[in-house]
């Protein structure tokens, strides 16, 4: 198999139940003998980002599911209020470039005080089995809430993982920009919670999105998904209507974790034929 047509897996972003039904999906097409090979490109954003380095980690699927099951006394639950909501909003209002949306959330996210900016690394730290990058080609998004513009982080470019992870899930007016190589960066959903466009050669595109939500037209998935083709096989996956009402109206409630999780292990099982059919063309051009 050529570099070219490897699968990728995309991981967006979605809050703590983000993290929760990825997890659970993966272990559900797990248990049907779908899983992620050593040879796939893994693109994490935010919750995204935490779910690929687990991954990434060899940690076992079923290990990872039992953490969520069992609850995650470590996140939060504070999320952000309607008011913040729509200071977020009102900042992306008749922006025209993704750079110049996220420049202005990322003044949002600079100017505002974060009672204990560390505790967000500590959560960081707590979500991952392991803290060391290993040889999986994982690639954390992040974006500069100075110039707007978005990086991929990969092992190569000698950053902490925790680090990564934890810019790549630093939301505006909740936590505050992680500063890496004199640069401060934000959540990588600042540009689009699942980044679907950002997949690499032309293998099959397997995208987990917990949130279909765009902060412009650019972050459209439907958008995204032209932007790699119409030949290329992309299967999306989208929370199932029994993930819903497990998960309940907030991303940030880690009370709903251990029924959502297996919630979506049960979608997981469900999707997996599908999800098989599309990584086999990777081997089939």
């Amino acid at each position: 198999m050529t570099d070219d047509a490897r699968p990728v897996w995309v991981l967006g972003g979605g809050g703590v139940t983000g993290i929760a039904w990825e997890v659970g999906v993966l272990a559900g097409l797990a248990d049907e003998g779908v899983t992620v090979t050593p040879e796939a490109v893994l693109i994490g954003t935010s919750s995204g980002a935490v779910v690929g380095a687990q991954i990434a980690s060899g940690t076992s699927l079923g290990e990872l599911y039992e953490r969520q099951r069992q609850g995650v006394a470590h996140e939060t639950s504070t999320g952000l209020g309607l008011l913040d909501l729509l200071r977020l909003a009102r900042a992306q209002l008749f922006a025209r470039t993704p750079e110049q949306a996220a420049r202005r959330l990322g003044r949002l996210a600079l100017a505002e005080r974060i009672d204990d900016p560390s505790r967000h690394r500590r959560i960081a730290e707590a979500r991952l089995p392991d803290h060391s990058w290993k040889d999986a080609d994982l690639r954390i998004v992040v974006v500069d809430a100075d110039s707007g513009t978005s990086r991929t982080i990969t092992r190569h470019d000698g950053v902490s993982l925790v680090d990564a992870v934890a810019a790549s899930c630093a939301m505006p007016l909740s936590s505050a920009p992680v500063t890496i190589d004199g640069h401060r960066y934000m959540d990588g959903g600042m540009r689009s919670t699942l980044n679907l466009d950002l997949a690499p050669g032309n293998g099959p595109v397997i995208a987990l999105a917990p949130s279909t939500a765009a902060i412009g037209p650019w972050a459209r998935i439907g958008g995204q998904r032209a932007a790699l083709g119409e030949g290329r096989r992309v299967e999306l996956l989208l929370r199932d209507p029994a993930s819903k009402r497990a998960q309940g109206r907030s991303v940030m409630d880690r009370s709903v974790v251990p029924a959502l999780v297996a919630a979506a292990r049960d979608q997981g099982r469900h999707e997996a034929s599908r999800v098989a059919a599309a990584l086999s063309t990777a081997s089939h051009p």
